[in-house]
């Protein structure tokens, strides 16, 4: 399987325009942080399970399950390569980063923007089904590895003190549209009418509004300082380029092809999460660096992605 660059690169340019929407619809004061807020979670507890949901509605195949456990399993040895290498770079004494800094650095070159950008990539460029070998394959691992490992590493160092939540992580909505999703496909249940209809017009609204909201955080970031810090082309170029190439040659060199090869690249390769900037926030540990690895990466990911794609 084969994807077209310049497929790619039209359909980066589409999602890009959407953040400058965002952008300026933030610089101009026309969403307030408050909306920014409620926009966030309209998609996190709207739109975007409703998406994942319907991603997951396909015809119940044995090879389909099986295929997206397989891709759980590399997604899984991705994500451990991935905090190695954060680890090891963190250390790197030209960054010149302080413990706390290298915690925030240590989440941004391990989480990656998964439902954000990841989700609305892999549907425009692949469909449906690959959709949903995303979902289960890279959405369920990210979702986990943010609420726990995520979550430890940037409020260890805090003034507050973190604690394990076993509830935040079933309950979070991307777990819980997955493990829904799950049930109705392994057991082919139909979703009734209006239900459904009311899905499929709640879903194409993600894309967008996710987009508008990586603008509206980059619209809240210091971009001169951001432009100015020779440690955010570092992580930029670790997280968008070097560990995903090395997992691509890897993942070929031991002979997997197709969604296998596809998912776990690409959707490892999309910019920092957003959840970064929110876990640093929420634990005062550098939130301005944290949003600023956010911009960075989401900015040069539009020149990445489509280099990804011609590696293929």
């Amino acid at each position: 399987m084969q994807l077209d660059f310049f497929l790619t690169l039209q359909r980066v340019l589409v999602l890009f325009l959407l953040i400058i929407i965002g952008f300026f619809a933030g610089k101009a004061k026309l969403i307030s942080p408050k909306g920014q807020q409620d926009i966030t979670n309209l998609v996190l507890y709207i739109t975007m399970p409703a998406t994942i949901f319907l991603a997951m509605q396909l015809e119940y195949q044995p090879e389909r399950l099986q295929k997206a456990g397989s891709i759980i399993a590399i997604v899984g040895v991705c994500y451990l390569l991935m905090f190695l290498f954060g680890l090891i770079t963190s250390k790197f004494t030209f960054l010149n980063l302080d413990d706390a800094q290298q915690d925030v650095y240590r989440v941004a070159c391990l989480l990656s923007n998964t439902s954000f950008m990841g989700y609305p990539i892999v549907q425009s460029l692949l469909g449906d089904e690959a959709l949903f070998y995303a979902v289960i394959g890279a959405g369920f691992i990210f979702e986990i590895v943010s609420w726990t490992l995520g979550i430890y590493m940037i409020g260890r160092r805090s003034t507050g003190t973190v604690t394990f939540n076993w509830k935040k992580i079933v309950f979070s909505p991307g777990i819980l549209s997955i493990l829904i999703g799950l049930l109705f496909f392994v057991n082919q249940w139909a979703v009734p009418e209006p239900v459904y209809s009311v899905l499929t017009t709640l879903s194409p609204a993600t894309s967008p509004l996710a987009m508008i909201v990586v603008g509206l955080i980059l619209s809240r970031s210091d971009i001169k300082a951001a432009f100015q810090n020779s440690t955010l082309y570092f992580q930029s170029f670790i997280k968008l380029l070097f560990v995903p190439v090395i997992i691509l040659f890897t993942l070929k060199a031991l002979g997997f092809t197709d969604y296998e090869l596809i998912i776990p690249v690409i959707m490892l390769a999309m910019p920092t999460a957003s959840y970064v900037a929110m876990f640093s926030a929420n634990y005062d540990n550098n939130p301005q660096f944290a949003s600023q690895m956010v911009f960075m990466t989401s900015l040069l990911s539009i020149i990445t992605i489509p280099v990804i794609t011609l590696l293929f």
